[in-house]
């Protein structure tokens, strides 16, 4: 473990607990809230004091402040002023190698392989798995593993999510650190995300496309393979330290539809991240497609543009899809709405830079 000196003016005392852990939401009922700690005492404030990852749909967050209010009790969120304090940095840990490659396989028990070869057909499914190195968790009700890798091919984690064999998502999300700590066989696992699909990068040139959802990713790998597809894994996902090795790419975000509690859309609050990044000197652009193309019932179902692509222009169903760069007059024949996403792709001004 290496550390650091660091000269601070304040930190806080109140934080997210960083850990993989979640609770009942009080709003939704969902697994999914997240706590808040005392990082002074390292335990969790109330069950009702954290945030609710289901940012779009749930947007529940009760706050330390809000809390301490509610007892009329002073609040004060820094643990330290104008002190010098040490900074833990943790370096991060790896899957090893056997483990996903051992999740290659069980894909006839995988609901979201069955989804993907009926709407992709075998050969674009094929190379989905291949290309993403899907993975399906056989000890965990066959869940689908989307295993992130980094660009130097270092497995930093591995997220287990259940699909129904129609491609919806359950609430059901689990973690391979997690499964193997609860299963005794891992001790220590200090998990640090990277963009899923990173290990992409490597092979290609391509300007990249973030969205928020893995199989988001998947899907438009194989509709428009101008892009190399990557996602943050939600909407807060998107962090200067994740995007950190696009320093050099070309970069169009595409945020899901919704709106939050506090009447911020995806949109939004990509936009506002996209401006600080441009400032850090990252050539981003946030694509304005779904904003000012969907109905209001599609922005209050929070489609994503995989959604909006398939379902909205009714390609569920219809068989193998080619990809738009390979044969783009077959799929335009099957639906001659399609022109305008087909455009909205190509065309620059289809997307919002950031401002100076």
């Amino acid at each position: 473990m290496a550390c650091e000196l660091n000269e601070v003016s304040e930190v806080y005392r109140y934080s997210l607990d960083k850990k993989s852990k979640k609770f009942v939401c009080p709003k939704c009922g969902k697994k999914r809230l997240v706590k808040y700690v005392d990082n002074l005492t390292g335990d969790y404030l109330d069950d009702i004091v954290g945030r609710c990852d289901r940012e779009v749909n749930c947007s529940y967050h009760f706050t330390p402040k809000l809390h301490f209010a509610d007892y009329n009790i002073k609040y004060n969120s820094f643990l330290i002023e104008n002190k010098q304090v040490v900074k833990e940095q943790l370096k991060p840990t790896f899957h090893n190698n056997e483990l996903l490659q051992e999740s290659l396989k069980y894909y006839d028990s995988n609901n979201f392989f069955f989804f993907l070869d009926s709407i992709l057909g075998p050969e674009n499914c094929k190379s989905i798995i291949e290309d993403y190195k899907i993975g399906t968790a056989n000890y965990w009700n066959n869940g689908t593993i989307f295993w992130q890798l980094d660009l130097d091919g270092k497995i930093k984690a591995g997220k287990i999510i259940i699909y129904q064999k129609t491609g919806k998502r359950t609430k059901y999300i689990n973690w391979v650190h997690s499964h193997l700590k609860k299963k005794g066989t891992l001790s220590v696992f200090n998990l640090q995300q990277c963009l899923f699909g990173e290990h992409l990068l490597k092979e290609n040139k391509k300007p990249v496309a973030i969205v928020e959802s893995e199989k988001t990713a998947c899907i438009m790998s194989q509709l428009f393979c101008k892009y190399t597809w990557l996602a943050t894994g939600s909407l807060g996902g998107l962090t200067e330290e994740k995007i950190a090795c696009l320093k050099q790419r070309k970069v169009v975000l595409y945020p899901d539809l919704g709106i939050q509690n506090n009447g911020q859309t995806p949109f939004d609050i990509w936009t506002k991240k996209a401006n600080h990044f441009a400032k850090e000197g990252f050539d981003i652009s946030v694509s304005d497609l779904l904003e000012n193309s969907a109905t209001d019932n599609q922005k209050s179902n929070g489609l994503d543009i995989a959604d909006y692509f398939l379902v909205e222009n009714k390609l569920i169903n219809l068989g193998p899809i080619p990809k738009v760069n390979s044969n783009m007059e077959e799929l335009l024949i099957r639906n001659n709405n399609l022109k305008i996403l087909v455009d909205a792709f190509d065309l620059v001004e289809h997307v919002n830079y950031p401002s100076e």
